[in-house]
Formats: C-alpha cells, structure tokens, sequence
C-alpha cells in the first residue's frame, strides 16, 4: 500500500470523500452547494436602496462641494442623480433634484471651458509675457 501524502486517483475513489466532486455549472446564475441548487443575487447596491430624501441631501452637499473649486463634484452629481432627476417617475423631491443636477452640470461645463481656455492661453502666450517663472518644468522653444 502507498502511503504518499498525495493519493492516486483510484486511492482517491477508495476513499470517497477525500476530495470533492468537481461539476461544471451550466447556469452561472444558479449555484450548487451540497446538492442543493441556489439562485444568485445580485450584490446590494447602496443607491438603489436609499431613500429619496437622503437621496437629495447627498446632491445638494455636491453641489455646494462644487462651489469650493471642486467642479469634479458636480460631474459626479450631475452622473449619478441624472435619471433620478429627469428619467424616474415623478416624486416630491424632483424639482429640487432637477434644479441642483442641471446646475451641476452647467457648473462643471463652465469651469472645464474656464480651465480649458486657461490652459490654451498661458501654453500659446507664456513666451510673449514671459511666463516661464511660473511653472515647475522648463519647456523649450515657443508654441
């Protein structure tokens, strides 16, 4: 008799229970533990579960966040609160919702064309008003 720690497969027949039976899922969404066969749920999704109201609240602290040279916040609120404010049925906090996700998204477009237009002037003109001071890299040459 073999006595290695690791059997042979008819040892392992022999003895039964030493290793489990693999099986192929056919279903992915149906799960089999101990013969028995469970359906899978979907992981809990913390926006879909909160209440509208609280809902609310996390959009107006965003929008207020936005004010404080942070316009990725209203990116941020302008994805997550759109269908709440535009797409879902009608509720009694809509309104509100609707007005801080459309300034959101107004805000977020006015300082990404404020930063944008900033950016282009100072690299097309940082030659003419000598600019070259004020950043960390030196480039060379002009635009």
């Amino acid at each position: 008799m073999d006595v290695s720690p690791n059997p042979t497969t008819s040892q392992a027949n022999e003895t039964g229970s030493q290793y489990p039976e693999v099986r192929i899922r056919q279903n992915p969404q149906t799960h089999v533990h101990d013969g028995n066969q469970t359906e899978h749920r979907q992981p809990h999704n913390w926006r879909t579960s909160i209440k509208k109201d609280e809902k609310l609240n996390i959009c107006r602290i965003y929008y207020i966040a936005g004010f404080f040279l942070l316009p990725f916040f209203w990116l941020v609120n302008f994805v997550w609160h759109y269908n709440d404010a535009y797409l879902a049925e009608p509720f009694e906090e809509q309104p509100q919702f609707q007005r801080y996700v459309l300034r959101s998204g107004i805000g977020f477009i006015f300082w990404s064309v404020l930063l944008i237009g900033w950016v282009f002037y100072f690299q097309t003109q940082r030659n003419y008003y000598n600019w070259d001071y004020i950043t960390f890299n030196f480039p060379t040459g002009s635009a």
